[in-house]
């Protein structure tokens, strides 16, 4: 079975060589109608063009491409060669996909490279589009000849995003203009998709004739309907095989895309949308598009205004009166003296009554916005600060959070009451916005750094019903009331609430903090203790006597007995004589396991024994060795000098070559700490309450790692601190954090809501997420995720309209 299996695998990997290799080769072909294609789509927009500086543009961009078109079709074979090779470099700025958007990074771009994420990633979605069906099934072929049991798309290197990546390496290596290179990449991008769904349906053919057998796609159980630790940010678009394809996002609004989605238009050859939307209707100011979105974050979109007369004067008018200063505060000016006049001005232009609100609005507090006709209904506080927003910066800040509010209020990780916290929220946010419309450049913003906080804290909690959540949310929504009342002029009142609900929680958490140091400070000097065994271990097996003794010692010396000499190292000088002793043993106990040494000398085995016996127990003493174990490696032991005794009294005897090299020791030993699997005291255990798991039974993947990919979820490795999880334990479901990761990686220490530590080594992390009892609940700030889902929403906007 295994050698068929072998034999199967072989056929496999050629297979999927050879695929890759045919793909590439036909990378001249493909890209001499690439170019056919955008060629003619350029002299069609030129013969239309009435702007004869842009007919100029035009022709010349198309003499270019001629130009270059020999070049072209030269390189894009070895391109693609070398994409396919590493297809995970085509995740760089420019190739990003629309899930991939981070909002933010939008403000250190400039214009030219948003435009560069929009080109591609229309690119991407023609492309996608158009060979959707013919990808699915190749993605289950190529799955299949890589030896995975399901489907994975992005293992498949031929997928468009790699093709569109290798286009864009030879066309950005002409270092013509950036506008001439993404002229020329949209209106390839029609074309390139029509030609991929040919290839994809002849390489899945060929396959099929070959005997391929399609892989499945796996379904993974996940806690809530949502995917988790992917958050609204990423389920805003779906991961089937046309991967990166956004769907219709939440929240309708003006500023939101039209209706038409994502269905698939009839796009000509050489397509290449125009400004002006995507029905050539007028184009939307207020839409939200990537461009705008960056211009809002960089500051480009405030402009300063200019007031009237009468603006001027309310506003100095507001600062004399309704800001309280005192008479003392400044200097008298002219103003003092024209107080009169000015209020009888005032009368006749009836805004007497209008400041008169204001200066009771800010005394009495109130200050949540209401529609009129006192409509206090989200939608209709969202339309009422629309239209009063002054200028494109105010009303896109509006839109940003009404979304943000919108992804993070639909996110299925965040239980209902909290997500009613959230949207209880929203009013004041919208207020902050319109005073500070780049509130959201700051990731330290308190007003932001508020949202994410109780967001972060409420994913404790998996129900409801769990122990301290209606505590949780009785303190929330006591702490953000005044943001429903006092006036929201600045970031004040947000940072007030934070600071409360701040230290309500550090107040909370003191007695666990104490628990979590201690836990913290056990599992840190087992790792360092490692280190350093692992390197006494390197050095026991260096030795001159390790080859000619048993595997039994080799394995206790290089193990237990390194952890004993480390702990005693690592002791300082107060234990400098244990550690001299302890090291010492190590030479005695190879010769006193050397038959051909102690055969010569009986009776210094005889006087070592006893020596030999009290010095183990008092060193594996030391680290708390189990008693059992050490009671079987002791028992290993004496069987050993039984045995160098009974030959002492026999007559002596040549042994066979053959069997000196069966007691040979191997000449490397397995690592301590590089596997992921340090070993841990008793005592540190009981300190983080560490979960030790049995060896993998014979059947289970010999990978954890790539197990664990396989099963959706991360390595434990790739967990930023404050992800939170579910492990299976004893038989239930434990929400926790990951609050701590030792400086090499190794250990892990977990904490829940009320405190209680859970720690772990690496390799036992892998296996439990490759069994399916460790599922990451979110692995990023909820905040940033839907400010993300924002950012691509953005993107498609841009993608839908042209612009």
């Amino acid at each position: 079975m295994a050698t068929a299996y072998t034999q199967s695998s072989a056929q496999y990997q050629a297979l999927y060589r050879s695929t890759v290799e045919e793909a590439a080769a036909g990378g001249s072909l493909l890209m001499g109608k690439l170019v056919a294609a955008a060629r003619t789509n350029l002299h069609t927009r030129e013969a239309a063009c009435r702007d004869l500086r842009e007919r100029d543009a035009l022709a010349q961009s198309a003499k270019q491409l001629r130009d270059w078109e020999s070049k072209l079709c030269e390189r894009y074979p070895k391109a693609l060669l070398d994409a396919f090779a590493n297809p995970d470099a085509t995740k760089k700025v420019g190739m990003q996909s629309m899930a991939d958007v981070a909002f933010d990074e939008l403000e250190l771009m400039d214009e030219v490279q948003v435009q560069t994420s929009v080109t591609l990633a229309r690119t991407q979605q023609v492309a996608l589009l158009a060979a959707e069906a013919s990808l699915a099934e190749l993605n289950t072929l190529i799955c299949s000849t890589l030896g995975l049991g399901a489907v994975n798309a992005e293992r498949n290197p031929l997928r468009p995003q790699v093709y569109i990546s290798a286009l864009q390496t030879v066309v950005e290596q002409t270092q013509l203009p950036p506008a001439t290179q993404l002229d020329w990449l949209g209106a390839m991008s029609a074309t390139l998709g029509q030609e991929l769904r040919k290839l994809y349906i002849e390489l899945s053919a060929a396959l099929r004739r070959q005997g391929v057998v399609a892989a499945g796609y796996a379904v993974l159980p996940t806690p809530s309907g949502v995917g988790i630790g992917r958050g609204v940010a990423q389920d805003l678009y779906q991961r089937s095989p046309t991967a990166g394809m956004p769907q219709q996002s939440m929240a309708p609004s003006p500023a939101r895309a039209p209706d038409a989605g994502f269905a698939a238009p009839e796009y000509g050859p050489g397509y290449a949308p125009q400004p002006g939307g995507a029905h050539g209707a007028p184009a939307d100011d207020t839409l939200l598009t990537l461009d705008k979105l960056r211009r809002l974050l960089a500051g480009e979109l405030e402009e300063p205004v200019a007031l009237s007369a009468k603006e001027r004067f309310a506003q100095q008018f507001a600062r004399q009166f309704e800001m309280g200063d005192e008479p003392g505060d400044a200097p008298p000016t002219d103003f003092d003296a024209t107080v009169p006049a000015a209020l009888e001005a005032l009368k006749e232009l009836k805004q007497v009554d209008a400041f008169v609100q204001r200066i009771q609005h800010r005394r009495s507090g109130a200050s949540v916005p209401t529609a009129p006709g006192g409509d206090t209904s989200i939608e209709a506080i969202r339309a009422h600060l629309r239209s009063q927003a002054d200028g494109l910066a105010q009303t896109l800040s509006l839109e940003v959070v009404s979304l943000m509010v919108d992804n993070i209020a639909h996110d299925e990780r965040l239980l209902v009451p909290v997500q009613q916290l959230i949207r209880r929220m929203e009013p004041a946010l919208l207020l902050l916005a319109l005073a500070d419309p780049r509130l959201f450049t700051n990731k330290l913003h308190p007003a932001r750094v508020l949202v994410q906080e109780v967001a972060n804290h409420s994913l404790a909690y998996a129900s409801v019903e769990a122990s301290g959540f209606a505590e949780f949310v009785e303190g929330v929504a006591h702490a953000i009331a005044p943001l429903e009342h006092d006036a929201i002029e600045d970031a004040e009142p947000f940072e007030q609430v934070l600071r409360q609900l701040q230290g309500e929680w550090q107040r909370a958490e003191r007695a666990s903090a104490r628990n979590r140091e201690e836990a913290m400070q056990a599992l840190q000097q087992a790792e360092q203790r490692n280190l350093l065994a692992e390197k006494i271990a390197r050095e026991i097996v260096g030795h001159p006597d390790a080859a000619r003794v048993p595997a039994v010692v080799m394995d206790f010396l290089c193990g237990p007995w390194a952890q004993v000499v480390a702990q005693a190292r690592m002791g300082g000088a107060t234990v400098q004589g244990a550690a001299d002793k302890y090291q010492a043993l190590i030479s005695a106990l190879l010769w006193s396991t050397d038959p051909e040494l102690t055969r010569k000398n009986i009776a210094k085995l005889t006087r070592l024994v006893p020596l030999l016996l009290g010095n183990l127990r008092e060193g594996l003493e030391t680290i708390r060795y189990p008693a059992t174990k050490t009671s079987v490696f002791l028992e290993a032991l004496m069987g050993l000098h039984q045995q160098a005794f009974r030959a002492a009294k026999s007559p002596p005897r040549p042994e066979p070559e053959a069997e000196a090299e069966t007691v040979q020791a191997p000449s490397t030993r397995p690592n301590l700490v590089d596997d992921g699997n340090p070993w841990v005291a008793p005592q540190e255990a009981q300190a983080s309450n560490f979960i030790e798991l049995p060896d993998l039974p014979a059947e289970a993947p010999a990978s954890p790692p790539a197990a664990a990919a396989a099963a959706g979820e991360p390595a434990l490795s790739n967990l930023p601190l404050g992800s939170w999880v579910e492990l299976r334990v004893q038989d239930q479901w434990v929400r926790t954090q990951l609050t701590w990761a030792s400086p090499h990686g190794t250990l892990f220490l977990f904490t829940n809501a009320q405190g209680a530590t859970q720690s772990m080594t690496r390799r036992s992390g892998d296996k439990l997420a490759a069994a399916g009892h460790l599922r990451v609940i979110s692995d990023r700030p909820v905040v940033d995720g839907a400010l993300n889902a924002v950012a691509q929403m953005a993107l498609r906007n841009s993608v839908n309209t042209g612009f």
